[in-house]
């Protein structure tokens, strides 16, 4: 969710069935329907806060956001969805970063850390999005044991989506320090609020690829001669982040009209190869 180095490629929509990943080479490790009553709290942590529990530099989660996490917006609905709601809503609050401060929206992020790390697979949901100037969707990686702070340890995006008055999709994102380089696409008008669609990535020793709807739409690969190998931090155990930031670098000036707004998610699932 941070841009010092970056590849960005439009993520161009098409519809698809949901099925499994029918693919002999590859297993089912990791799976969440999100069916019942609330959140797997097996397979799920519950961010909360504005990120300066975890150092003063992230207060704002590292990207001057404009939200509050809290467990409350991440909630199961009709027994079949993640739904994570994004709402303006006033916030008085303490942390390390001071007493008595204030934020004006409240949202969800919820993570596998510690309860779902793994190195190397096909990482695929099933996600609908809303659309409201200042909201910016997520469905990321980061490692589970960084050596090094960020982004020396890496990140992986696997789709990003921010209305700042003008529509941005992103997906084969990968931050670190070697040189990526890649192509920053204007969005152009396509129906992606009113169904899901699949969003995914293949990672593997020496390749990343992501597909939108099973195409693909970016491929990164590894190279033994370059700096980019010197610097490759995509070895390590890594784990999934699925949240909406309100403002932000990438979110713009909120403009939430005082209506609530939703990601839906049908499915997180997780494939490895029978290798592995």
């Amino acid at each position: 969710m941070k841009y010092l180095s970056y590849i960005f490629i439009l993520l161009f929509l098409w519809s698809c069935e949901q099925t499994v990943y029918n693919n002999p080479d590859y297993t089912l490790v990791f799976e969440d329907n999100f069916q019942g009553e609330s959140i797997d709290e097996a397979k799920w942590n519950f961010e909360i806060g504005t990120g300066c529990q975890y150092s003063v530099n992230l207060n704002g989660w590292g990207n001057f956001e404009d939200q509050y996490y809290k467990k409350e917006n991440a909630t199961i609905v009709d027994n079949d969805f993640l739904q994570i709601e994004s709402k303006a809503e006033f916030v008085l609050y303490s942390d390390p970063c001071g007493s008595n401060q204030t934020k004006n929206y409240t949202s969800a992020r919820i993570n596998t850390k510690n309860k779902f790390d793994f190195t190397y697979g096909k990482v695929e949901a099933s996600i609908k999005l809303d659309n409201a100037v200042g909201i910016w969707h997520a469905f990321w990686m980061l490692p589970s044991f960084p050596q090094e702070i960020w982004p020396f340890s890496g990140e992986i995006d696997i789709l990003e989506f921010a209305n700042n008055n003008n529509d941005i999709f992103y997906a084969g994102t990968m931050h670190h320090t070697g040189p990526l380089i890649g192509t920053d696409i204007p969005y152009t008008n396509l129906n992606y609020f009113n169904e899901f669609h699949t969003y995914s990535v293949e990672w593997d020793l020496s390749t990343v690829k992501w597909y939108v709807d099973d195409v693909l739409v970016q491929t990164v690969v590894r190279t033994s001669d370059s700096v980019l190998d010197n610097n490759w931090p995509f070895d390590k155990e890594f784990h999934i982040i699925l949240n909406t930031a309100v403002g932000g670098t990438l979110g713009g000036t909120p403009n939430l009209n005082g209506e609530t707004h939703h990601m839906l998610v049908d499915y997180v699932r997780v494939y490895q190869k029978l290798s592995n």
